[in-house]
């Protein structure tokens, strides 16, 4: 590994042995197994009628939720609810208490964004108030929280026991092979949900599964990489071997912007079949989006590695633009497809493959990333002309792709923290910047890193594999 290229002191050295011994233990990764449920006639009708009777019990307890002061109180509201679900909805014992406890989960997600809004309208980032809580939630979907050997089991010959209102159906189920592997060898299960997709009318059991991951030495990391988001470049992702990869975002703004005309046009119509095709738009826009975040975080999430990601906590408040009014067509547009695109879900997903391929993701601090030269050390809001995608140091001329800037940037810092890792046998996954003397600090060891430019045949900033 090129780790010549890391200018800056690293906390003073323990023993091999020592080293050896210390390793990160990864949490057990839980994923969730999409089986499709091979119902009769006589079967879905069954499925659907406690499916229907759970979704109006969660109704029924948001609106008590509601006039009881829009609690979020499980407890509470489980004593409020549970004899009414049990004789009016008919729903079993375990089924009355996931009822409440949904709906409380519910509130306690509206109640955080009533007081995000709060304090955006305080520090004058918006006059807009958040009315999520004007009136009670409404829930729409036929879903239906099941307990794992208490509401749901597994049997032989790949088919599932579900609870109904009528008592139990043995159903077969389909899957991804590797989830049927999984549940067929006695791999933790938890939790499950029945959906109901409208389009093919099918019903699906979503099953949480606990898979165990490696546990993961600092010297076992191969390869240090590191991943820069936008939406020009939905990642960048770049190595100490100066292996790049540009994931363009042409196509998923294209499409992005296709899905807006559309539900303008439906919004303008206001008729209850543009309502209902609203509904269907939303969640295909949706399914897109975690498609291509899925495809990208595949590729990311090689073995051996140790990738870091850029700590995006209070991004929108740090790069905020210009909107409304004020606002260009063109930054209105470039506004709106950064707020519809999931960089959280893009990183939550490159963690959960990176533990099951033995590799990890770390968060870096994301301050001056694409601002910071990579074979210097100067910062300044000049390096990049009209925050365009063209990196040009004021003080050495170093020029680049933005993006690759940022991505090198953090490839730095992620070697960085291996170091740390590899001399004290401590990995902080999310490095505490919340102190401005931290904050000072961290930035000051920062500013020492150096990308040497002739150990980079790519050093031009022609970003590669067509991108």
């Amino acid at each position: 590994m090129n780790e010549q290229i890391l200018l800056c002191p690293s906390p003073s050295s323990l023993s091999r042995d020592t080293i050896i011994s210390e390793f990160v233990k990864i949490m057990p990764q839980v994923i969730t197994a999409k089986l499709k449920l091979n119902l009769t006639t006589e079967q879905k009708a069954l499925v659907s009628q406690t499916a229907l009777a759970y979704r109006d019990a969660l109704n029924y307890t948001s609106q008590v939720a509601f006039e009881a002061g829009r609690t979020s109180n499980g407890a509470k509201l489980q004593k409020a609810v549970y004899n009414e679900l049990r004789v009016r909805f008919g729903l079993g014992a375990q089924m009355a208490c996931n009822v409440p406890r949904q709906v409380s989960a519910t509130y306690k997600t509206l109640w955080s964004k009533v007081k995000q809004s709060n304090d955006a309208i305080a520090k004058g980032y918006t006059k807009r108030r958040y009315k999520g809580l004007d009136k009670p939630p409404k829930y729409i979907s036929r879903t239906c929280t099941l307990n794992y050997q208490r509401d749901y089991s597994f049997k032989t010959e790949q088919q599932v026991s579900v609870i109904t209102l009528q008592g139990r159906i043995v159903v077969p189920y389909d899957g991804y092979n590797k989830h049927l592997d999984l549940i067929a060898n006695g791999a933790k299960i938890g939790a499950a949900k029945i959906v109901y997709q409208r389009s093919s009318k099918v019903y699906y059991l979503m099953v949480s599964i606990e898979v165990e991951v490696p546990e993961i030495y600092p010297l076992k990391i191969t390869r240090v990489s590191g991943v820069d988001v936008g939406m020009r470049y939905l990642a960048v992702e770049t190595d100490l071997q100066n292996k790049s990869k540009f994931y363009s975002g042409k196509d998923a703004r294209h499409k992005a912007n296709r899905y807006h005309k559309a539900r303008q046009t439906l919004q303008r119509k206001d008729t209850r079949s543009a309502k209902r095709r609203l509904i269907a738009l939303s969640g295909r826009e949706r399914r897109f989006i975690a498609d291509v975040n899925h495809q990208i975080s595949k590729e990311i999430a090689k073995p051996n590695s140790l990738i870091g990601l850029e700590n995006l906590t209070g991004i929108r408040d740090r790069t905020k633009s210009k909107s409304g009014k004020k606002a260009s067509k063109k930054q209105r547009r470039a506004n709106r497809n950064k707020a519809k695109w999931s960089f959280a879900e893009l990183h939550g997903y490159i963690d959960y493959k990176a533990n099951l391929n033995g590799s990890l993701a770390t968060k870096v601090p994301a301050h001056y990333t694409s601002k910071s030269c990579p074979k210097c050390g100067h910062t300044s809001d000049a390096n990049r002309p009209n925050k365009g995608l063209l990196f040009r140091c004021e003080c050495c001329g170093h020029a680049l792709h933005a993006d690759l800037v940022g991505a090198r940037n953090i490839t730095m810092r992620t070697l960085l923290v291996r170091q740390d890792w590899t001399s004290t046998g401590s990995l902080s996954a999310s490095p505490n910047v919340s102190s401005v003397e931290t904050k000072a600090e961290i930035l000051s060891r920062f500013s020492e890193l150096r990308w040497s430019s002739d150990t980079s045949p790519h050093h031009s900033g022609t970003p590669l594999d067509g991108g």
